[in-house]
């Protein structure tokens, strides 16, 4: 039976799990998977094991009021993800980022996706009320990794669909060295199918907290 199959059948969120376990001696795990975005960072998310699916909000009506309210229409492909999970902390979890290396520099050009904002939070930087007037328009910042590089999904425009690199700024978009995006991805999906664990298994390892590990889902939309 495929993990897919009997991930179908199982009746709870522990068997869930136990599923994932039981392919992964197989060697067929599933490849992608997914937790929910209990709390906005690993940290404080620790103790948060009485939570479950349930817990995470319903993201159609405020996303559908969003497209009316501003005339803008979500790509599908991001917009299948945040009906389906509404953001979350996804593994394979690793990807090479855009920004150069003098601009954000590190020894390698490797980081962590983590988290993938919720509805709420990706409106509340729309809005100005996280960043103020920092996030460039026409984009929704949709993620970020745990060091101010921001995942920008591109709304309008040319370059509609695309993912781009973003510095985190509270400075006015376009002012102060706050004048820059870096192209990441031509889509949403392809971001996601790009993300990568290393030799080390850093990705699993910054991903992985066992008291949630019953949360865990296959990545599919």
């Amino acid at each position: 039976m495929t993990p897919k199959a009997d991930l179908a059948d199982a009746a709870s969120l522990g068997d869930t799990f136990a599923v994932l376990l039981r392919h992964r001696g197989r060697g067929t795990m599933p490849d992608k998977m997914i937790r929910p975005l209990l709390m906005t960072w690993p940290s404080v998310e620790r103790g948060q094991e009485g939570k479950s699916w349930d817990d995470v909000a319903d993201a159609r009506q405020p996303i559908e009021a969003w497209e009316r309210r501003t005339g803008l229409q979500l790509p599908s492909d991001y917009k299948s993800f945040m009906l389906k999970f509404n953001g979350g902390r996804v593994y394979p979890n690793m990807f090479n980022y855009a920004v150069p290396l003098e601009r954000y520099p590190s020894t390698e050009p490797e980081t962590f996706l983590d988290p993938l904002y919720d509805w709420e939070y990706v409106e509340k930087i729309w809005s100005g009320e996280e960043f103020g007037e920092g996030c460039p328009p026409g984009m929704l910042d949709i993620g970020s990794n745990p060091g101010g590089l921001e995942v920008l999904l591109s709304v309008s425009g040319d370059t509609y669909g695309q993912i781009f690199n973003w510095l985190r700024s509270t400075n006015k978009w376009g002012t102060d060295g706050n004048d820059e995006v870096w192209l990441q991805a031509p889509s949403f999906r392809a971001f996601m199918d790009n993300l990568f664990d290393n030799s080390d298994r850093l990705g699993y390892d910054h991903w992985h907290l066992p008291g949630l590990a019953p949360l865990v889902r296959e990545l599919s939309y």
